[in-house]
């Protein structure tokens, strides 16, 4: 709340017992806010307009700045942008695709222990090298799935305080929350895409070589390259 005032250049005097607006002070010329700067969307004081950080910007009256923020979340509302059911979907789906990957994690980890089981112990190190090389890809795809997870729990988030603002009758929080919810119904109006993410859907066990009789050494040799990250299979998921 500190760094909210000071960015905005006020500061709350009092509320009256029925939650009305009264007037705030500027922390930086100690004069009444008077004026709603529309570009920076914070309650500015004359100081701040004619000579201040926010000279030149465009100005309203406080109680249209009021009606202005609250015709664009009634617009937000009726655009279905505040239903809490749009960001939970989105969800849904995401988590859906962590489900799948875990699964073909498992999948692919169970193949390569079967496989392994048939070999001597000379292939072990070979086996920690392929569950290495598996477990890497599966983190980096699941952390950029984890990542549009968060972006939309940010957005879930903030869908949810807007409409808490908006049932608000204070209209000085209203006002004090301005670059909040301004910002918030932006990032709400943003179109879901797809991202695409890529799952193994196999191990190639094929041993190569150019010789059908090797002897210890040159069979140690090709258990070096043996057992390769097989099919890779595309996953698209809404964000």
């Amino acid at each position: 709340m500190q760094s909210d005032q000071v960015k905005s250049g006020y500061s709350i005097k009092q509320f009256n017992s029925e939650d009305t607006l009264r007037i705030g002070e500027c922390i930086n010329h100690k004069r009444q806010l008077e004026a709603f700067c529309t570009v920076c969307h914070v309650l500015i004081c004359p100081t701040c307009l004619m000579f201040g950080e926010h000279k030149g910007h465009l100005v309203d009256q406080m109680d249209k700045a009021t009606k202005d923020i609250r015709t664009q979340m009634d617009s937000a509302a009726k655009e279905g942008l505040l239903k809490l059911e749009k960001t939970e979907t989105v969800l849904v789906d995401i988590r859906h695709t962590k489900l799948t990957f875990e699964e073909s994690k498992q999948k692919v980890l169970k193949e390569i222990e079967s496989t392994f089981a048939t070999i001597f112990k000379l292939i072990k190190q070979r086996k920690d090298e392929v569950v290495n090389l598996i477990n890497q890809h599966y983190e980096t795809q699941v952390n950029n799935i984890d990542t549009q997870e968060q972006i939309w729990m940010d957005k879930q988030s903030r869908a949810y305080d807007v409409i808490k603002l908006a049932k608000s009758t204070n209209d000085y929080q209203l006002l004090e929350k301005a670059t909040y919810i301004l910002e918030s119904l932006d990032i709400l109006r943003q179109t879901p895409t797809y991202k695409n993410v890529f799952i193994v859907n196999s191990i190639d066990t094929t041993f190569n070589t150019n010789n059908i009789s090797l002897n210890l050494s040159e069979f140690q040799k090709g258990l070096q390259n043996w057992i390769k990250l097989g099919e890779s299979v595309l996953i698209q998921f809404k964000c």
